[in-house]
């Protein structure tokens, strides 16, 4: 006989899984793991982005269509869904310049240099670095937005309100960022804050994981050309 799991049990589920999740991407499936393993920082980065789209997306979505008694119930409920579309695309094209400015400003950091891309080996050419950030974006930015402001922002807004879920959603993301540069967590904060409002406003997810990519892929970028120009004398 098929297990089917109740609806109203999955945001705890989910909420537990995630806890696992966070704490097995901070060790044994942490990106310093895999350098440590390797020494190939563009393979270590992958490993790393794969790891966080398994066990934070992967794992938690096939749960919920193998053992959910309604699962469109259920990832509807966390924010996957096209919600007020025309404003999360209005957002989202807003994210592409705004993302660019904040790019720029950010390239300049010399510790955000050195701490980003996660992958230095990424910067040897043109198509080894969109390869990477498409990794980036498919694997670590879709995964990033489901488990925080998905699993950890919507289930708790429905039963506790809205500040609840900010201040919790926000404070593990920004917890996370621990081992970043300084600037970046307290961006973090913000951004958390910020992010949550967006995903309440237009009832989903999805305009978040455009709206985030945007900020950190047009920091690689900025640092991408920086490295390029450099490296060729420009």
């Amino acid at each position: 006989m098929a297990i089917s799991v109740e609806t109203a049990a999955w945001p705890g589920i989910l909420m537990a899984w995630e806890a696992v999740a966070l704490t097995l991407l901070q060790t044994v499936f942490g990106r310093k793991r895999f350098l440590g393993i390797s020494r190939d920082d563009l393979q270590a980065a992958r490993r790393y982005f794969l790891s966080v789209f398994v066990l934070g997306l992967a794992v938690p979505l096939a749960a919920v269509f193998l053992l959910a008694a309604e699962p469109a119930e259920i990832l509807g409920g966390l924010g996957l869904r096209a919600g007020r579309w025309k404003l999360g695309l209005i957002l989202s094209a807003a994210a592409l310049p705004v993302g660019w400015i904040l790019g720029k400003i950010g390239s300049s950091d010399p510790v955000m240099r050195a701490f980003y891309p996660f992958s230095k080996k990424a910067m040897t050419d043109q198509p080894t670095f969109i390869c990477y950030e498409a990794w980036y974006f498919l694997f670590y930015y879709t995964a990033w937005e489901f488990i925080y402001r998905g699993v950890l922002f919507f289930p708790l807004a429905a039963s506790a309100g809205l500040l609840p879920a900010l201040a919790v959603s926000t404070a593990a993301s920004t917890l996370f960022h621990i081992g970043h540069p300084e600037t970046e967590i307290f961006a973090a904060l913000g951004g958390g804050f910020i992010f949550g409002l967006i995903a309440w406003q237009t009832g989903s997810f999805l305009y978040l994981i455009f709206i985030h990519a945007a900020l950190g892929i047009m920091t690689d970028t900025h640092l991408f050309r920086i490295a390029w120009k450099e490296r060729n004398g420009r």
